[in-house]
């Protein structure tokens, strides 16, 4: 059940480190190896999906922590969320373009243009910039994003909540148009051309699922909810690969639809379930060493890939489970002697009286 402290549940914080490990997997599993078998290969092929965990679970904590305040303190809102997201990923940019200098003793314009992209957190806008610097990078720019349109939304979905259909409906619409329009021969560094708009499904499918549980509109008799929502991921991965045989998941619109069926059908219940059922899943996540581990997942998702890992694979070991053991290692100790206290340090600091 929820803790007491309503910005805190803990099987939630579990299921963070959970996402950061599946998008490990993701970047490190060995796919070209013959003796893995297909089903194994074409199942962590789409595990880029930890993203789409994370999304989800960023609309539904913003909006469980946020949705039911009479006013939001924007400003103290927007510092929280800095606080929570820029410090370190401000650091480990400049690490990273710091560390390219050193070995190549070179600065172009060219590395000046992702240094910007980067530190301003706008390259998942350009698609020719989409993965400099820190390459998981990208999915902060829709948070940050996120971040500064949530209370917006809150505004209407409070007045109707067929808001919570018709909003993120019309946001894609929109990106789509202005893909399209902007998808022309002078837009060289491809502007808006990174569909990122179809993530916007994700973010709605969080504000869904805490709007009903904020409004008690859902209760379930039986524990069966987690394994639904289990279920319908696996389905999910099982079948992505073999139908994108057959269909463009390029387009924006069967994109559309396999993130509405994976974060509504599977993530939504799925959360759902950690949240009101006693399952041994959410004892697990809830206890204390996945705890720790999720509050430092953050940490590990940027740090993953990168010049870290690859300094530890030339230089330590190159095996991928003592570096996955590594990395969450040095994760926790960034957690709690970087990220935590540069994190309350800045909430304290720009504290309104």
């Amino acid at each position: 059940m929820i803790n007491n402290n309503k910005n805190f549940i803990p099987a939630l914080t579990g299921y963070r480190a959970i996402a950061a490990w599946i998008i490990f997997i993701y970047h490190f599993f060995p796919f070209a190896k013959t003796t893995i078998p297909d089903i194994i290969r074409n199942v962590v092929s789409q595990f880029h999906f930890g993203v789409d965990l994370f999304f989800v679970l960023s609309g539904f904590l913003i909006t469980y922590r946020y949705y039911n305040q009479s006013k939001i303190d924007f400003k103290q809102y927007m510092v929280n969320r800095f606080a929570r997201i820029y410090p370190m990923y401000f650091l480990l940019t400049v690490l990273v373009f710091l560390v390219g200098f050193i070995k190549t003793n070179t600065w172009t314009l060219e590395q000046t243009k992702e240094l910007i992209f980067s530190v301003t957190m706008t390259k998942a806008f350009f698609s020719e910039y989409f993965l400099v610097g820190v390459p998981q990078g990208w999915t902060l720019t829709l948070e940050e994003m996120f971040y500064l349109t949530a209370p917006i939304y809150f505004l209407f979905i409070k007045k109707n909540m067929k808001w919570l259909f018709i909003l993120p409906v019309l946001i894609f619409v929109l990106g789509f148009i202005l893909k399209n329009i902007t998808a022309i021969s002078i837009n060289e560094i491809g502007f808006l051309q990174t569909g990122i708009h179809v993530f916007i499904f994700e973010f709605f499918a969080g504000i869904s699922l805490a709007v009903l549980i904020l409004h008690k509109k859902i209760e379930f008799k039986y524990y069966w909810v987690t394994y639904f929502g289990l279920g319908i991921i696996m389905i999910y991965l099982f079948g992505k690969s073999y139908i994108g045989m057959i269909i463009n998941s390029n387009s924006s619109i069967i994109r559309a639809i396999e993130v509405i069926f994976l974060s509504y059908l599977g993530v939504i219940p799925l959360l759902w379930g950690l949240i009101n059922e006693k399952t041994f899943i959410q004892r697990f996540l809830a206890s204390k060493h996945m705890v720790v581990l999720g509050k430092s997942s953050y940490i590990f998702y940027l740090i993953h890939k990168g010049f870290i890992p690859v300094f530890i694979n030339d230089y330590v070991i190159e095996n991928k489970f003592i570096l996955f053991i590594i990395l969450n290692l040095l994760s926790v100790i960034m957690f709690y002697t970087l990220e935590e206290p540069i994190n309350r340090y800045i909430r304290k600091k720009y504290k309104r009286p």
